[in-house]
């Protein structure tokens, strides 16, 4: 979490390379942001990333990262968990992933939309971006509500306020992206 400052701003709270690390269980809160391959291997636990936009975000195009709540390759190798970027996820992410879900916040005023979010994903991802589910809107209510109280519980009551607003219609607010489902070929099967 930020801390208050000797000026009373808040600082800090950002996190190195390879942020949760193939966790298995447990949240994962960074209210900053995040460096590169944040919940590569992510394999069972949940990580949150709080770091919210104060300018818009770029559409798509290069250095995409230089402004991004994750620099890149977020949730990449993902096997299972949960994952909720309240940002901007950065360029080239869930590439890999095969299997648990990640949450991805809306803000068109901010330049996160649809197909902003979309341009985040990695070329080669087996992955769909899409309204949330009914397990979507519970998962997004479970995780955004343990980091309102992370906020509570650090005196950040205005944070934590404009959050809760959020909690009252998911569906508006995030986007999921979820593993595509494949059955390999029987007639190429080896077994």
């Amino acid at each position: 979490m930020k801390s208050f400052g000797a000026n009373g701003q808040l600082v800090g709270g950002s996190t190195g390379k390879g942020f949760g690390y193939g966790a298995q269980k447990g949240t994962f809160i960074v209210q900053g942001r995040a460096d590169a391959r944040a919940g590569i291997r992510l394999s069972g636990a949940d990580l949150i990333i709080g770091d919210q936009l104060t300018t818009p975000a770029k559409e798509s195009g290069a250095n995409l990262g230089t402004t991004a709540s994750i620099k890149g390759f977020a949730f990449e190798y993902m096997t299972n968990g949960r994952g909720l970027v309240l940002g901007d996820p950065g360029p080239w992410a869930c590439a890999g992933m095969t299997g648990g879900a990640v949450y991805f916040r809306l803000q068109p005023e901010m330049g996160l939309t649809k197909k902003a979010l979309q341009n985040r994903l990695a070329k080669g991802a087996k992955v769909t971006l899409t309204e949330l589910s009914s397990t979507g809107v519970k998962d997004v209510q479970e995780l955004l509500t343990s980091y309102v109280t992370e906020l509570e519980k650090d005196g950040q009551q205005e944070t934590a306020a404009s959050l809760k607003a959020l909690l009252a219609d998911p569906t508006n607010h995030f986007l999921q992206v979820v593993p595509v489902k494949e059955q390999a070929d029987p007639s190429v099967s080896t077994e």
